[in-house]
This record gives structure tokens, C-alpha cells and sequence, in this order.
């Protein structure tokens, strides 16, 4: 049996792949900062923050996504990892803790923030990813009647995106590839 697409979602797919990949977002978001880190695996929030540890083949780091500021480093190939459960051992300022990851094991980080900023991924721009960054109170295939989309599409990135998403504030907006942490943020 053959599938047949609806005619408005092939108009708003056909919307969507006319957007051109943007690398800033619409304010008030502003990019913080690009940092390396090779053979990253796993991103998380440390629970009611904006402190996010990455997890590496290298080891752990911390960052303040609003300090935009690697704040801890632990270079120890011999860490907790809970694969089972997403966990992670936290360092520096999140010593003692387990933090919930998202990654190449699994999860996800918040895809909408308190307020309604959203993000989604597009599900057919396989083998590329691509990202819509979505305007309180839309979605990648829904805007209110008579409103109009406003949508910014992230892509291009250089290798495997492993996760993307708030932090549980709401003030952080994260995009971890293999290689590099994105961090943007808002007040």
C-alpha cells in the first residue's frame, strides 16, 4: 500500500528545504561559544542549571554555558558511566553527583523550554541533520493560522550530531556534535 503525504505537509516540507541554514539564532538568543571536544559521546544538565558536562573518549569536562567557560576538566579515561541508566559522575562543581546524559547511548536533552522556544530535528534530511529552531508557540509543521513561521533552520554541521536541546533553565540552548559543543544563551 502505497503512502500518500497530505498536500499541506508537502507545501510546509517544501517551505522548510527552501530555508537557508542559518549559524546565529533570532534574539534573544546569542551564541556563547564553539569548544572543541574530540570524541565526544554524551552531553547532560546538571539538574536546575546551566552547568552541562560533555563525555568524551578523553575523559569529562563541565561547562557554564553562561559564563560561556570550561569551568572543570578530568582527562581520566576511568570514569562512572551508567549506560543502563544515562548517568554520569560529575566533577569539579558537580563532584558527588549523577547526572542524566543524552548521546550516542540513548536520551535526549529538553526539547522545549519553559517558555515555548522549541527545537526539532528534521526527519527526512538524512544523511545530513538538520535543525529547526522554533518561535514560542510553533512547531516545524504548525503555525498558527494567519501567523507567520518564524523558524531558523541550524545544519552543516561537520561531523555526527550526537544531541541538542535546553538546559533545565530554559537560558541555555546546547548542539553537541562528535567534536564540538555549540552553546547559545538568552538572559
Amino acid at each position: 500500500m502505497a503512502v500518500r503525504i497530505p498536500e499541506h505537509l508537502k507545501k510546509r516540507f517544501e517551505f522548510l528545504e527552501g530555508l537557508r541554514v542559518e549559524h546565529t539564532l533570532p534574539a534573544p538568543w546569542r551564541a556563547a561559544g564553539t569548544f572543541a571536544v574530540g570524541g565526544l559521546t554524551e552531553v547532560g544538565f546538571a539538574d536546575s542549571s546551566d552547568l552541562l558536562i560533555c563525555v568524551s573518549s578523553a575523559g569529562r569536562g563541565v561547562f557554564d554555558c553562561m559564563a560561556s567557560d570550561r569551568i572543570a576538566r578530568d582527562d581520566s579515561e576511568d570514569f562512572e558511566f551508567d549506560s543502563g541508566n544515562l548517568l554520569v559522575a560529575g566533577i569539579g562543581p558537580l563532584e558527588g553527583q549523577r547526572i542524566r546524559t543524552a548521546g550516542i547511548s540513548g536520551g535526549g536533552l529538553a526539547s522545549t523550554a519553559r517558555d515555548g522556544w522549541g527545537v526539532e530535528r528534521h526527519p527526512f534530511s538524512f544523511p545530513d541533520d538538520e535543525l529547526f529552531f522554533c518561535s514560542p508557540g510553533q512547531t516545524m509543521l504548525w503555525t498558527r493560522p494567519g501567523e507567520t513561521p518564524r523558524l531558523t533552520k541550524l545544519g552543516g554541521f561537520v561531523t555526527e550530531l550526537r544531541a541538542f536541546g535546553f538546559s533545565p533553565t530554559g537560558r541555555s540552548f546546547v548542539i553537541a556534535t562528535s567534536s564540538d559543543v555549540l552553546i547559545y544563551v538568552r538572559e
